[in-house]
């Protein structure tokens, strides 16, 4: 069943039974780049069968905060950095995508926040626009002025970076740890079933792991307590407001939300068809103000997950490409855009 929502015109209404399949589409696309990420990332850890230098730093080159940080900083920076001219470019036609379907670090806290419990309701008191997202822009300045004197913030508040220091730091020690003292508590116990010993068959498993997985030595680092505790809070901020971090604190989110604040391709909302009933702001992740009310649409705050118009139970929703300002207005109510279309598909909501 899909979920009621009685917000608007005190009416109840659900969202679609199905989940569209360009929002299955994200959920793929989202699970291949974090898998993906954490291929590169165990590339770099140092296990006997390492083979760091494939690669391993194919996200922070398509980084343009991490090309901006290190231009600023000393006026040059590697030529595969300038990759991450692409994802601007996609970013200035196409909106946040990048924030939606790639971020690794984004996928996670999608993943999170759809853990959340809340009524409708009370999503729609949290999922809409805040004056407090605007938080990020200061931070992605504090990112600037501090590299123009030399000091790399962005090493703590990229988001690549902040994930990979964690996995690094916290979530990969404590990984390799709990596993070498599991494996110790067979091979000290050595349970057995008839005449087979649970040492003899993990023995295999934990060479495997050994070989491609687990350090060389148990990795111990200074900073592992810091990381891990700021890394398990911006993941429970998630569990009170939909995507905190990127909402909030990710100043590559708002540099991408400076580039794309007036995307070609646009939310457009359908007068004629909206039921005001509010499903849109309870899936909206980005606080980008969805709903048709909402005549000041925030395509930087934006990250075309799509739950809105996959959820939309009148299927008023859809994105067209479009020139930016350009609007058509119906009784005294205004979708978002004008232009050529891009067809809305008819299925569903999903985080």
């Amino acid at each position: 069943m899909g979920k009621a929502s009685g917000i608007g015109k005190g009416m109840t209404v659900k969202s679609k039974d199905k989940t569209a399949w360009f929002v299955r589409l994200r959920w793929t696309a989202q699970t291949i780049f974090m898998l993906l990420f954490l291929w590169l990332f165990f590339q770099t850890t140092f296990h006997t069968g390492s083979t760091a230098g494939r690669g391993v730093d194919l996200f922070f080159d398509l980084d343009p905060l991490a090309l901006l940080s290190v231009w600023v900083s000393g006026h040059a920076a590697a030529a595969a950095m300038l990759f991450s001219l692409i994802t601007l470019a996609v970013t200035f036609i196409f909106g946040r995508w990048f924030c939606g379907w790639f971020c690794p670090f984004g996928a996670l806290h999608n993943l999170v926040s759809s853990w959340r419990s809340s009524t409708a309701s009370a999503k729609v008191k949290t999922g809409g626009f805040s004056r407090w997202q605007h938080s990020k822009y200061f931070v992605l300045l504090a990112v600037l002025v501090a590299a123009l004197v030399g000091v790399n913030l962005a090493g703590w508040l990229d988001p690549f970076s902040f994930l990979f220091r964690s996995l690094t730091l916290a979530v990969f020690p404590a990984f390799d740890a709990g596993l070498e003292h599991f494996f110790a508590f067979l091979y000290r116990h050595d349970f057995g079933f008839g005449g087979v010993h649970i040492a003899a068959l993990s023995e295999p498993i934990y060479r495997w792991l050994h070989y491609y997985l687990l350090t060389v030595g148990p990795p111990r680092y200074f900073w592992s307590m810091l990381f891990g505790v700021l890394f398990g809070v911006a993941a429970i901020l998630n569990l009170f407001r939909a995507r905190f971090w990127c909402k909030y604190i990710c100043p590559l989110g708002a540099l991408l939300g400076v580039v794309g604040k007036n995307p070609l391709l646009r939310l457009e909302v359908d007068p004629a068809l909206c039921e005001d009933c509010g499903i849109c702001v309870t899936e909206c992740q980005g606080g980008a103000n969805p709903n048709r009310q909402a005549a000041d649409w925030k395509p930087s705050e934006c990250m075309y997950c799509l739950n809105c118009q996959s959820g939309c139970p009148s299927d008023a929703m859809r994105l067209r490409f479009t020139i930016p300002g350009s609007t058509i207005g119906t009784a005294g109510k205004q979708p978002l855009t004008k232009t050529a279309s891009v067809p809305a598909q008819k299925q569903t909501e999903g985080e």
